[in-house]
């Protein structure tokens, strides 16, 4: 059995993909500031929330076991992802940002001085704009005494019908790196999005006519918007963008997806969505991901996710394009779970216990794709176990 260490913990992603390889782990804590999110990792765990070292710059490591095996942390990525602020870890007058909070995770791996640890953030903490601070933070790492691999995983590579890069950073403690370790390898997509969607939605999900025309702008005309809604059309297709973390906000903050099926008169077998590009619009069949955030932007582009979603966002605005008629809904809580690898009675056991679709978007927007470290985690395990082998 492990000892693990959970910090920015969310609602547990790296503890819900052990369970799943049926790896056994003890938790010494868990550590996650947000009161809602600490309540749904309880929920979904069994864990008490007296588990929960809360705030992070707060934790005493001469209470914290010296034998802990694993620590994971998913630190904050809003000064870092292109939709924050990317001020990286500090702000212009030198002070810390949310981001900077790698430092409190550094602090603790440096007093507790784990076997491995594992940390997860947005892909662009490894581009140019933050090449300082990736750099920090591998070199930090290092010279705290820890060998460093890191990749850029994206889910849609791990069975997960969504296209949502994150970067992973496997530290090894050096005096027990006698093992290879290698990230795992892409597997084929079998799962498309429509393959994640309930069969009974209620109405609540649904989207009015004047936000629906709105998505739509002026790639169709009212004419034609007349003719969907008379079941003329017909869509089809399959996968969806990065999921976040925002609850309805006004006309245009929102991710949606298309569905559909043909009937007496076919009008197209794909629905225009206005994008700013030459054609100026993208094709969105049945089962494509259409983000429609800002519907009035004139630089927009890359809405459609073409059968995946695409990367996930904290609010209900991930949609989809149902039929009969033709009419653009969100995706549902349980939806989003499914594309984050968590289980439907995840879901459940929040909305029974009073967690609302508003926090339970954003903590799937907020979590990390479980299928993606259930791949991570066999290939750790596996080395480790091969490494240990030739030693004796």
């Amino acid at each position: 059995m492990i000892k693990l260490l959970s910090l920015f913990s969310g609602i547990g992603a790296f503890e819900k993909a052990l369970n799943n390889i049926g790896v056994d782990y003890e938790l010494v804590n868990y550590c996650e500031i947000d009161k809602q999110a600490s309540k749904a990792y309880s929920l979904i765990h069994n864990v008490d929330e007296s588990k929960n070292l809360k705030d992070v710059t707060k934790i005493d490591t001469s209470k914290l076991p010296k034998d802990i095996d694993l620590i994971t942390y998913g630190f904050p990525c809003q000064d870092i992802s292109i939709a924050g602020k990317q001020n990286g870890f500090e702000d212009n007058e030198g002070n810390r940002t949310r981001s900077g909070l790698f430092f409190e995770a550094l602090r603790v791996i440096e007093d507790t001085k784990p076997k491995i640890a594992i940390a997860e953030n947005v892909k662009a903490l490894t581009s140019k704009r933050f090449t300082k601070e990736f750099n920090t933070v591998l070199k930090s790492l290092d010279e705290a005494g820890y060998n460093c691999y890191w990749k850029v995983l994206n889910a849609k590579n791990y069975g997960i019908p969504q296209n949502r890069d994150r970067v992973f950073i496997v530290s090894v403690r050096k005096d027990i790196d006698n093992f290879e370790f290698h990230f795992p390898q892409s597997i084929e997509l079998k799962l498309r999005l429509k393959d994640l969607l309930e069969s009974d939605v209620d109405e609540k999900y649904y989207l009015s006519d004047k936000l629906e025309i709105c998505v739509l702008g002026n790639a169709v005309n009212k004419q034609l918007k007349d003719m969907y809604k008379r079941e003329n059309a017909y869509l089809n297709k399959d996968i969806s963008y990065t999921i976040n973390t925002k609850s309805q906000r006004r006309v245009g903050d929102t991710n949606y997806i298309v569905d559909g099926i043909e009937n007496e008169i076919q009008v197209k077998d794909f629905i225009k969505i206005k994008e700013a590009t030459k054609k100026g619009y993208a094709e969105a069949h049945a089962g494509d991901y259409v983000n429609i955030q800002y519907p009035n932007s004139k630089t927009r582009r890359g809405r459609v996710g073409n059968g995946i979603a695409n990367t996930l966002l904290t609010s209900k605005e991930n949609g989809v394009v149902v039929d009969n008629p033709l009419r653009l809904r969100n995706l549902t809580e349980k939806e989003c779970f499914r594309l984050m690898g968590f289980d439907d009675s995840d879901c459940d056991i929040l909305k029974d216990n009073g967690i609302s679709m508003t926090q339970i978007y954003k903590q799937a927007g907020n979590s990390i794709v479980v299928d993606v470290l259930e791949a991570l985690f066999k290939e750790l395990f596996n080395a480790i176990y091969i490494g240990e082998s030739e030693v004796s």
